[in-house]
């Protein structure tokens, strides 16, 4: 079964732990607190009847004091969720930072940017909106990534966040048939 390292990366508050929290336990706990440092949870998924992948989500704390600890987590993984909220416009703003931030920590053998997703999160509209659909997908479409509005505290488009991710993880990293791995 294959596992891939997943970030879930944004300010703080933009919503990140809550969407762990509905995809995990199907629940929305609006007086959970913020993570500190990071958390790190393993999603199971089957993305068809037969086809089981496990993602580790590495929910990163968005405060800056963490920006050291962070750096660590970002090597070697397959796939990032940058989420911002669509009530804040300078989460959106920071999303240029977070992106930079991931990809200059590469290392040379890597030779790749990370792919993901762009994640326009409480889509619920219980705030008025500072940032319009165009305005993400925008930006999602200038660092080549798709974009998606969810609501953690509705579980609007959660579902299909987290099986979107699955399914392009499986086409982008596909697992080595046992009759192709190489000899132990």
């Amino acid at each position: 079964m294959p596992v891939y390292k997943c970030l879930l990366v944004g300010d703080a508050n933009v919503g990140k732990s809550s969407l762990m929290r509905r995809i995990l336990l199907g629940e929305f706990d609006p007086s959970y607190c913020a993570t500190v440092g990071v958390d790190l949870s393993a999603v199971a998924l089957n993305i068809d009847p037969v086809t089981p992948v496990i993602l580790t989500v590495i929910d990163l704390g968005g405060q800056e004091d963490f920006s050291a600890l962070r750096t660590q987590y970002y090597r070697g993984a397959h796939y990032a969720l940058l989420v911002f909220d669509l009530g804040s416009r300078t989460t959106l703003e920071h999303l240029s930072d977070w992106y930079r931030g991931m990809n200059s920590t590469l290392t040379v053998t890597e030779k790749r940017q990370i792919p993901g997703m762009v994640v326009g999160n409480k889509a619920d509209g219980e705030r008025p909106r500072q940032v319009d659909r165009s305005e993400g997908e925008q930006f999602a479409s200038s660092i080549g990534w798709p974009y998606i509005e969810t609501s953690a505290k509705t579980g609007a488009n959660v579902d299909r966040l987290f099986m979107d991710t699955a399914q392009t993880l499986y086409r982008l990293y596909p697992p080595i048939p046992r009759s192709q791995a190489p000899e132990q």
